[in-house]
């Protein structure tokens, strides 16, 4: 008598069930991969920025309370590379060439200067590739959700200040990026489902990329006085070599392990971006 192989055995011999129950552990794998580095570059992008933005609001006296608006700065930015990658690179390339080219041709380096150069760089880029690509139709709206995540964290890392515990640039970075993180993908979908922006394509991209052209390039500067004073004058300076690399280091694990675990609990909100 003829056999003809069962449909519930494949030619090979491999046990269907067994297959069907070890495929969604694969993927549950590759998620947590997948999602532990993007956390992770997002947190270590995020932590250089803040310690950029704090010394930048610096020379506003704002002791401990600089913490909300550089973490809402840093949320901005980091929105828009985890939702609006493309705009965020366009963006990021403009205000660190601008900023870069600016320190090294100027023969005097002025803030004011600096901020209408990379604003410039980064608007033209921006509508250049707004007019051209639908990509940034929900750029504006996800770095004002990550602009409201990073306060809001930013708040939540203020009141821990003010009961005494200390936070250096490696623990504030490694408590912002899993707060901010959480609140921007829980509220992402909220916010930029019931809003509609109505404004044009390259305008959008004009305004987001010729924003963070500013950000990016006023923390490149902030940065590389931060780096030149630690190296000259150690004892004197606030935001040193040591306390970057600690922030993006804090950042980058915090990212890694959120995002791990977020994607290792299966979470269905964590795909919202």
């Amino acid at each position: 008598m003829k056999e003809y192989p069962s449909p519930a055995v494949p030619v090979d011999g491999t046990n269907p069930s067994v297959y069907q129950k070890q495929q969604p552990t694969l993927d549950r794998k590759g998620d947590v991969l997948i999602y532990a580095i993007i956390w992770g570059l997002v947190g270590a992008i995020f932590g250089g920025l803040y310690v950029g933005f704090t010394g930048m609001l610096a020379p506003l006296d704002m002791g401990g309370l600089a913490v909300v608006p550089a973490a809402a700065l840093a949320g901005a930015v980091g929105a828009a590379f985890y939702g609006s990658f493309q705009v965020a690179i366009i963006g990021t390339l403009a205000g660190a060439v601008s900023g870069i080219a600016y320190q090294v041709v100027a023969d005097s380096l002025h803030a004011g200067e600096l901020t209408l150069v990379s604003l410039l760089a980064g608007m033209v880029a921006g509508y250049l590739y707004g007019y051209r690509h639908e990509a940034v139709s929900g750029a504006l709206m996800k770095a004002l959700t990550g602009l409201l995540a990073g306060t809001l964290s930013g708040s939540v890392a203020w009141l821990l200040t003010r009961t005494g515990l200390p936070l250096n640039g490696f623990a504030s970075a490694a408590l912002l990026v899993p707060v901010t993180g959480t609140f921007y993908i829980y509220g992402v979908y909220r916010l930029v489902s019931r809003m509609d922006c109505r404004i044009p394509l390259p305008l959008v991209g004009s305004l987001v990329a010729g924003v963070l052209s500013v950000l990016v390039a006023g923390s490149i500067w902030t940065v590389h006085d931060a780096v030149t004073q630690g190296y000259l004058h150690p004892a004197s300076s606030p935001t040193g070599v040591l306390q970057v690399m600690g922030a993006i280091l804090g950042g980058a694990l915090g990212g890694l392990l959120t995002g791990g675990l977020y994607a290792r609990l299966g979470l269905s909100w964590l795909h919202r971006h």
